[in-house]
């Protein structure tokens, strides 16, 4: 009886889970709060690991739309790739249209072993092994959209219910935001002469030539900053000087704890002072015992020893004061960071750069390479203003790496063609780079062209 209960108690709460899901799923109004509200939001039904919302587009090609816990999707990722390359299969099976769950390590629970699911080999550590296939079609019936869940136990035929329930209503919303593209109509056209005219002069534009360019973020640095590196391994103990002021030559930056070096060198000038008086005592008396000669040797070398801890010590204690080498602004985040933790030998506490020497650092997207060089123009947009600042490319990058939104690009460096018009250290703005001269047309379908290069893979 308590167990009846128990069960009696979980569907009341999934029932009015999916009478709240499905109040709040009539209210999206476009394709990305969709699928925010998918992959997110269907949590609070069945749990779940990951989940993607994906959808055929243009040419029967896959999109994945969302991620659950992921403002942004990185669509050369290999575990994307891999998704597609899933999707793909499972389209082909015959359950493609249903709601079951797939066990990627074991194939799908096709009764047909001939028509049996086999995964791609290669499955991404982050996924788990169980799958949930819940698809998503259009008025015409046709597949062109579904859910995937990820976790790491299987799915059991309660949620695969409930999910049904909660698929419906998404099924109905998914139906009005995405719309069946419908092609022109062309039949007519040679009843229209003057439409030839209008075509030609269309033609004509999409071949006129113009720039490509592309969109990149741009910082403002320091062309040739002096780093100024812990001298010694300590804790910070003050900073002389604010983030951004404007220092000279030999003025002082940060301090380091010297209490234990005051100590040392203390205690080094008093064994110095000690093995000093007792050398000057056995010379004494070496003058009337000839048995203490051979102890000056000794305490020569003792001195000697003892003079260099202290000389040291000393060295160190001048260290601590770190002073900047050349006049310049400094440049760190802030000095609360810094006060009062521990640094090692060699490690970055701030910068000192000419404010007149910066350049520009551009970071662009691997999607948006274009074929640019060494002296391509561009303009910098600086945030908060409206007029514009030529640059032209120094140095290009030819490794991409991978930025803190997930997005790989390449890393170049601009100069400003007006040395005495230049933006503070640490401006951000977009930058607009300029390639080669081409045809309108291809500037417009640059894109579509590189997503049918990474489909058919020429």
């Amino acid at each position: 009886m308590p167990i009846m209960n128990q069960n009696s108690q979980a569907q009341i709460e999934g029932l009015a889970t999916l009478l709240v899901l499905d109040d709040e799923i009539r209210k999206l109004t476009n394709v990305r709060e969709f699928g925010f509200f998918a992959t997110n939001e269907t949590h609070r039904l069945i749990q779940y690991h990951t989940a993607f919302l994906w959808q055929i587009k243009e040419l029967n090609n896959i999109h994945i739309l969302a991620q659950s816990g992921t403002a942004e999707i990185d669509p050369h990722a290999p575990s994307i790739q891999w998704l597609k390359q899933q999707i793909e299969l499972i389209k082909k099976t015959p359950d493609a249209k249903k709601i079951h769950p797939i066990d990627l390590l074991a194939g799908s629970a096709s009764e047909n072993e001939s028509q049996k699911f086999i995964a791609v080999p290669y499955k991404p550590e982050e996924l788990p092994q169980y799958l949930l296939w819940s698809p998503l079609l259009n008025k015409a019936n046709e597949l062109n959209g579904g859910l995937i869940l990820f976790r790491e136990t299987p799915f059991v035929e309660a949620e695969i219910k409930m999910l049904q329930w909660l698929i419906a209503s998404y099924q109905y919303t998914w139906s009005i935001l995405v719309k069946t593209s419908k092609l022109p109509a062309w039949k007519k056209f040679h009843e229209k002469p003057y439409m030839i005219m209008l075509g030609l002069v269309i033609l004509g534009i999409l071949l006129f030539p113009v720039h490509i360019s592309v969109l990149g973020t741009g910082t403002v640095v320091p062309k040739t900053p002096v780093l100024i590196n812990a001298p010694m391994q300590g804790v910070i103990k003050s900073f002389a000087v604010n983030p951004g002021d404007a220092v000279k030559a030999g003025q002082l930056l940060v301090t380091l704890d010297k209490s234990d070096l005051l100590s040392t060198a203390d205690v080094n000038k008093k064994d110095y002072l000690l093995t000093e008086a007792k050398l000057r005592a056995t010379i004494n008396a070496s003058f009337n015992k000839n048995d203490t000669n051979a102890e000056i040797p000794i305490l020569q070398a003792q001195l000697a020893i003892d003079k260099a801890h202290l000389d040291y010590t000393n060295s160190l204690l001048e260290k601590s004061d770190i002073t900047s080498p050349i006049a310049g602004i400094v440049v760190f985040d802030s000095k609360e960071d810094w006060i009062n933790q521990p640094v090692q030998t060699g490690e970055r506490i701030l910068v000192v750069a000419d404010p007149n020497q910066v350049k520009l650092r551009i970071f662009l997207p691997v999607i948006d390479l274009i074929k640019l060089e060494v002296g391509s123009k561009g303009d910098f947009f600086l945030y908060g203003q409206l007029g514009t600042m030529p640059v032209v490319v120094r140095t290009l990058g030819y490794n991409a790496k991978l930025l803190p939104n997930k997005i790989l690009a390449y890393q170049l460096t601009a100069d400003f063609t007006n040395p005495k018009d230049v933006p503070q250290l640490g401006a951000q703005g977009t930058v607009r780079l300029y390639g080669s001269r081409v045809p309108l047309i291809y500037y417009l379908v640059r894109r579509p062209l590189q997503a049918l290069r990474q489909t058919l893979g020429i």
